[in-house]
């Protein structure tokens, strides 16, 4: 609305004015462009604000297509291992409902937006873990036994309440001061949430006006109420039904706008530091929210450091707490630990993972079935592809070690 909201005035030398306080004036602004709505910063609120939401949706995507797989230490290496109840669990279906990377993805979500994800760990009478079912952090209250001191966690969900212990629940953190309760974007980037809530409210509201601001009608001589309510019924009506005609005024009237046009409220240039402070928040950066620098070789070189800043430290927390929480006692003293493998994060175009295997191979990392079974391509026939190399002629290590591989 153009002139519906303007300040009523009193009689001053022919023009009505009246005199307002600052929060007077606020509550007037926040009328006006935002029709009286609060700014709440909740996660309904933020998943229709773009940088959040892209953030979200980045972030959560990157931890779940890094699978999960069981290994041992022994004899000094390292060997995959198969432990069907939870290679199923992990790498098949980890219940009814989703797969693999879908169950990632919901853990990391709760993470993302309460500061914790809670992975419920269902076992048969006998023991043996038949299902990992995310489970709702708005729900959960944490109780303390004040005798034993025990930790219990109960999960409210359709009026159905579920009490877990500690060691039945896989525990997942955004982030957290005291490891017992997370902070979540909700909690970290309130400002910034709220900040560009208001940026796209404002901007709503200024296009649904037309790209009008209010404003004030003025005339040389005393109205009256009736004189005045007719002009403003006229300028509501100019303002909703007549979009981009011309505003004839007469007997004197004068138009003065009330309010900060796009330019001079910096409205693009506040989106873009919502932008810069979610990538703070989340670690993400900036060329992955569409915004900032897009030089094909930075950000060939942030999205390196977005693995090992940002992904590394959760991929750590993760191992540790799926090992401990799903592999038994004698398992964890067998050298079993489960792996999320980052280079699924990595894998890049044919020519840079050409390069990449080129140099694992050629400094012994690797084998040639290695490289061949992140392909997914067969092992070489009769073990050919079991042997290892280094940059030395490239010959196999055994001769390098001999001098069987020296030429003159």
């Amino acid at each position: 609305m153009i002139v519906s909201n303007a300040l009523a005035p009193r009689p001053r030398n022919g023009v009505e004015v009246r005199e307002l306080d600052w929060e007077q004036v606020q509550g007037w602004f926040q009328r006006t462009f935002f029709a009286g709505e609060d700014l709440p910063s909740n996660q309904r609120t933020a998943e229709q604000e773009s940088p959040i939401a892209a953030a979200h949706r980045i972030l959560t995507n990157a931890m779940s297509v890094m699978p999960m797989a069981i290994y041992q230490r022994r004899d000094g290496g390292r060997y995959p291992m198969d432990v069907p109840e939870l290679d199923y669990l992990l790498k098949v279906r980890p219940n009814s409902r989703m797969g693999p990377a879908l169950c990632r993805k919901v853990l990391m979500s709760q993470a993302f937006w309460h500061g914790e994800g809670y992975l419920g760990i269902f076992r048969d009478r006998r023991g043996r873990i038949t299902d990992l079912i995310p489970l709702p952090t708005e729900g959960r209250t944490i109780r303390k036994d004040q005798n034993s001191g025990q930790l219990w966690y109960d999960f409210t969900v359709d009026g159905l309440t579920r009490t877990f212990a500690p060691s039945e629940l896989v525990t997942v953190f955004f982030d957290t001061y005291d490891g017992l309760y997370g902070k979540g974007v909700l909690a970290l980037a309130k400002a910034a949430i709220a900040a560009d809530a208001g940026a796209q409210r404002y901007a709503k509201k200024f296009y649904q006006n037309g790209a009008r601001m209010s404003g004030i009608v003025s005339v040389d001589t005393d109205l009256g109420q009736e004189g005045r309510d007719k002009i403003k019924e006229s300028f509501q009506r100019y303002a909703s039904d007549s979009m981009f005609k011309v505003a004839v005024l007469d007997r004197g009237m004068t138009y003065t706008p009330i309010g900060l046009n796009q330019q001079q409220a910096q409205f693009v240039e506040s989106r873009a530091f919502t932008v810069e402070e979610v990538s703070r928040f989340t670690g993400i950066p900036q060329y992955m929210l569409q915004s900032g620098k897009q030089a094909y070789n930075s950000n060939e070189q942030q999205q390196l450091d977005f693995v090992i800043s940002t992904l590394q430290p959760y991929v750590t927390q993760w191992e540790e707490e799926f090992q401990y929480k799903l592999l038994t006692r004698r398992q964890l003293e067998d050298g079993l630990y489960i792996r999320m493998n980052v280079a699924a994060r990595l894998r890049g175009d044919n020519e840079s993972r050409s390069r990449f295997y080129e140099k694992m191979i050629g400094y012994g990392v690797y084998c040639p079935d290695d490289c061949r079974a992140l392909e997914e391509k067969n092992p070489l026939p009769d073990g050919a592809g079991q042997r290892f190399f280094m940059t030395k002629n490239l010959d196999t290590v055994e001769h390098i070690i001999s001098g069987e591989g020296e030429k003159s």
